[in-house]
C-alpha cells in the first residue's frame, strides 16, 4: 500500500495488501505519485491555476461525448421511471453511472436501485424548484450562467488536449519522464503475524531447527489477507510503503535472513524474513498512461489559452489606478 505523501520519484508502486502497510492513498493521489510532474503549481501563473486545476479534476469526471452518447447507448433508451411526464430510460442511468468516477467499472446491477433512486430524487426536487420559481432568482440565474460558461470552457479544452495527446506525444513525455526516474530499493519479504511475544519467540525457534517460514506463516499468522494466507508473503516493497517500526528492521536485514528477535508494531509481533533484494524498475508506459494524460494537459492548457487570446480582440483598462 501507498504512503499517502506524494513522491517526486517515477516509481511504480506495487500494492502490498497487509497489516504492516500504510494506509491506502486515494486513487487520483496514488496515479500522482506514479509520475514526477514536469511543472510544480506554484510556478503556474495565477491567472490559469484555477482553469488548470478544473481540467485536471475534470478529465475524469465529465464523461467524453463521443463514447457516452454512442449509437449503442442509445438503443438502451427503455424507460425505468417515470415522474409525471418525464422519464428515466436506462441510458440515462449508464450516461449518469459514467460520469462518476468511483462508479465507472462498476457493473449497472450493482448500483441499479441507488442510482435510480438518486436520479428520481433529483428530478422531483428539480421539478419543485422550478415550479417554486427558483430559476428566476437573479442569483441563481448568475450561477447558473457561471456553471454553463464553465462546462463549455472545460470541454473546449478538454477536447483541444486529446486531439494533442497522441500517442506519439504521450510517448514523449514517458521517455522524458524517465530521464527523472531515480529508481528506489525494493525488499521481497514475508512475515508472520501473532499476538505475543512469547509466540514469535517460539516461531522462530521452529524456524532455527528447520521449519519451512510459509507453511508456520499459513499456520499461525494472524494477516488473514490476500498476503497472510500465502505463506507471508510481502511481495516488493519500497521503504515508505510500511510503518517505520516493521520497515526499518526489514530493510536492514540480509537476503535470506530471518529476523532474530521479534519484531513489534502497532498491529503485534512479526518474525520477517527477506527473500530478494532489488532495485525498483520504472512503471510501464501503460500502467501510468492516464496519469501522462493529466500531466500533458497541465503543460498545454497554457498553450491553448495563449493562442486563444492572441486571435481574440482583448483590450484591457487600468481602471484600478484612475484618479490616482
Amino acid at each position: 500500500m501507498k504512503n499517502q505523501k506524494s513522491k517526486k520519484t517515477f516509481v511504480k508502486k506495487e500494492p502490498v495488501k497487509a497489516s504492516v502497510a500504510k494506509p491506502v492513498a486515494h486513487k487520483a493521489e496514488v496515479k500522482k505519485s506514479c509520475v514526477s510532474t514536469l511543472t510544480e503549481k506554484g510556478k503556474i501563473f495565477v491567472g490559469l491555476a484555477a482553469v488548470l486545476i478544473l481540467i485536471v479534476m475534470a478529465w475524469q469526471t465529465i464523461p467524453n461525448k463521443t463514447s457516452s452518447y454512442s449509437p449503442a447507448l442509445a438503443k438502451k433508451s427503455v424507460t425505468v421511471a417515470k415522474i409525471g411526464n418525464e422519464t428515466i430510460s436506462l441510458a440515462d442511468l449508464l450516461i449518469q453511472k459514467e460520469t462518476i468516477p468511483q462508479l465507472k467499472d462498476v457493473d449497472l446491477k450493482v448500483v441499479y436501485t441507488q442510482l435510480l433512486d438518486s436520479m428520481i430524487n433529483k428530478k422531483v426536487i428539480l421539478n419543485a424548484a422550478k415550479k417554486a420559481g427558483i430559476q428566476k432568482n437573479p442569483d441563481v440565474k448568475r450561477a447558473l450562467k457561471e456553471a454553463e460558461e464553465s462546462v463549455l470552457v472545460q470541454n473546449y479544452l478538454m477536447r483541444q488536449i486529446d486531439a494533442k495527446a497522441t500517442p506519439e506525444a504521450l510517448q514523449a513525455l514517458y521517455q522524458e519522464e524517465l530521464k527523472n526516474f531515480v529508481p528506489q530499493d525494493e525488499i521481497r519479504a514475508r512475515h508472520i503475524l501473532v499476538a505475543s511475544e512469547k509466540e514469535a519467540k517460539d516461531i522462530i525457534v521452529k524456524l532455527n531447527a528447520g521449519a519451512d517460514f510459509a507453511t508456520l506463516a499459513n499456520q499461525y499468522s494472524l494477516d488473514k489477507g490476500p498476503n497472510g494466507v500465502n505463506g507471508g508473503d510481502l511481495g516488493y516493497f519500497t521503504k515508505d510503503m510500511m510503518i517505520p517500526d516493521f520497515a526499518n528492521p526489514a530493510f536492514a536485514m540480509k537476503v535470506g535472513e530471518i529476523s532474530k528477535k521479534p519484531v513489534k508494531s502497532p498491529f503485534g509481533w512479526h518474525v520477517i524474513k527477506v527473500e530478494d533484494k532489488r532495485k525498483a524498475a520504472a512503471p510501464s508506459f501503460e500502467s501510468v498512461a492516464e496519469t501522462l494524460k493529466a500531466t500533458f494537459a497541465q503543460k498545454e492548457v497554457p498553450e491553448i489559452i495563449r493562442a486563444e487570446r492572441e486571435k481574440a480582440n482583448v483590450q484591457i483598462f487600468d481602471v484600478m489606478n484612475e484618479g490616482k
